[in-house]
């Protein structure tokens, strides 16, 4: 747990530090000639020659980073599906550099395995990334074994652009290992407020002169009407489909908020800005009670519980569902470009129990990757490599990893102003190689964030769904305090002592919520009835232990 963990790094820290110039130098374990050293507070040594190169090879500022192709290459290993060939970026960066990179890609399952064998054996390259990592390794490898190296020193000296990103909302804090080190290059994207949400259909309502409902009361009533009055209009008044949700992301809990306690599926949730556990509360079972009512009326999908994504795909095109739970309504029923969807938001609601309901905001705007880039003790002149990262951070140099090459795919208006060309003028031929898919490696960070440019479009944008969930919800955020900020579950390192036990009680512990969730709410059983036996099992599974792990694991006491 991170109190234990902070403890017992902190003398491997301090050895780390007396010790790092003698472990370089006589090769210590995984060890091949890296340069680097670092004083006391942790921070790399760097020497400037009378040529302004930093250890003789590096220049400060400006492009190239090198001064010749083939002064420095540097390993990456990384699990990707398309072939480098023809990626349009890995070429454009090394002209920019001169730095060269000596890829080694494998596919993610094969990856996988040599990811581990490799590090096993000693035989790693300069730099890993991708999918294969996670932040139990960054604990194992970076602040228990150093073969993974602190970064935060190398950011401050050499990368103006990764430290913008350390400093957007949340983003340190999650990239912070439990030590006070980063160990990876941050991945930051622009992501919605609000991940998955109900979703109504706004024709039916329009078919059958409903209003949009405000509580839950309300809403059963429109259920009500979509289930006998033939919403969709095709002639039979027994095909509607009241209720359903995304079977791979059903997200319940979430709709416990219109009872004043949202939860993600995993039963926490965030209560006065602390990490609280929330599925053996009494919002939590006034919340079953209801869904339980809307059951019994024949409102919700039968296949609830059962079906699988294809169904639940099939049943939505056919024009079947009144509301249901999903990241955006075009994941169920087809939407042509151009035009607004026929489902909009259903308002967070109020309920007899709760005059104030909540929602769960999932970010702050943007996501954070903590473990998709790190740099190993294998590397020499890791300052050349932090340095070549954060050329790909460079705006144009992002806009082009998503978007495609200047003067093919769009064109440059200005400073961070650009206009993107419509696909359509592009051959099938380019269009395949410039996909998003086959421009770059898709394991490997690309940032760009919205809120940092202008970007003109020669097609009209879609209709941005998201971006109206996320005004409509943003008021009943958890913890809002009218300024924008608000609470969100944050992210947690759990030493490797403690993952394989957080990983029992999580997945034993949520098995056993979603097995009586489905349950009562489908009518086999009866939440009240069952209510103590419910809790004293959740506790026989290990709640407290399960709770108290999770909330020193983000420094909560």
């Amino acid at each position: 747990m991170k109190r234990k963990l902070i403890k017992r790094t902190s003398m491997f820290l301090s050895l780390l530090l007396m010790t790092q110039a003698l472990l370089t130098g006589c090769g210590g374990k995984g060890n091949s000639g890296n340069t680097a050293q670092f004083d006391e507070n942790g921070k790399p040594t760097l020497e400037v020659d009378e040529n302004g190169k930093v250890n003789g090879i590096m220049n400060a500022e400006g492009l190239p980073i090198v001064d010749n192709k083939g002064d420095y290459t540097f390993s990456l290993f990384v699990d990707n599906s398309t072939p480098l060939e023809g990626q349009f970026v890995w070429p454009m960066l090394e002209e920019q550099t001169n730095v060269k990179v000596d890829v080694k890609q494998y596919a993610y399952e094969i990856a996988k395995e040599k990811y581990g064998l490799a590090l096993s054996s000693g035989d790693y390259t300069d730099v890993i990334g991708g999918w294969c990592l996670s932040s139990t390794d960054i604990l194992t490898y970076g602040v228990d074994m150093g073969i993974f190296i602190p970064l935060e020193g190398y950011f401050e000296e050499f990368a103006p652009n990764i430290m913008k990103v350390l400093e957007l909302p949340g983003v340190r804090e999650t990239m912070t290992a439990p030590d006070g080190h980063i160990y990876s290059i941050p991945y930051v994207t622009d992501s919605p407020k609000v991940d998955f949400s109900p979703f109504i259909n706004q024709k039916w309502l329009d078919n059958l002169g409903l209003k949009m409902p405000t509580n839950t009361e309300e809403l059963k009533e429109v259920l009500i009407a979509f289930k006998k009055q033939d919403a969709n209009g095709n002639g039979n008044p027994n095909d509607e489909i009241p209720f359903s949700a995304d079977p791979n992301n059903r997200k319940l809990l979430y709709l416990a908020g219109w009872f004043g306690l949202p939860m993600e599926s995993d039963g926490f949730t965030m209560i006065d800005g602390k990490l609280e556990f929330g599925a053996n509360r009494e919002e939590f079972k006034q919340f079953i009670n209801y869904m339980a009512s809307l059951n019994a009326e024949g409102l919700l999908d039968p296949e609830l519980f059962t079906q699988d994504l294809a169904t639940w795909k099939g049943k939505g095109n056919q024009d079947l569902y009144g509301v249901s739970i999903a990241y955006n309504s075009g994941d169920f029923k087809q939407i042509p470009p151009n035009t607004v969807p026929d489902f909009v938001p259903l308002p967070v609601l109020s309920s007899p129990e709760c005059s104030e309901p909540k929602w769960l905001a999932d970010t702050y705007g943007i996501n954070t990757l903590k473990n998709q880039v790190v740099i190993t003790d294998k590397a020499k002149n890791p300052e050349v490599i932090v340095r070549w990262w954060d050329n790909l951070y460079e705006t144009d140099n992002s806009f082009q990893i998503l978007n495609g090459p200047e003067g093919v795919t769009y064109e440059k208006l200005g400073e961070k102003h650009y206009k993107v060309f419509d696909r359509a003028k592009l051959t099938p031929e380019e269009d395949e190689k410039y996909s998003w898919a086959n421009m770059w490696t898709q394991s490997l960070p690309k940032n760009v964030l919205k809120q940092d440019i202008t970007v003109e479009l020669e097609t009209p944008p879609n209709y941005d769904e998201k971006l109206a969930v996320d005004q409509a919800y943003e008021p009943y955020f958890v913890g809002n305090d009218g300024n924008g900020n608000y609470d969100i579950i944050p992210s947690y390192w759990v030493e490797p002592e403690y993952s394989s036990k957080l990983s029992e009680y999580q997945v034993s512990i949520t098995d056993y919520i979603n097995q009586k969730m489905a349950q009562w709410i489908s009518g086999q059983a009866d939440v009240n009835a069952e209510w103590d036996a419910y809790l004293a099992q959740l506790d026989k599974l290990g709640l407290q232990e399960y709770i108290k792990i999770r909330q020193e694991a983000i420094g909560q006491k």
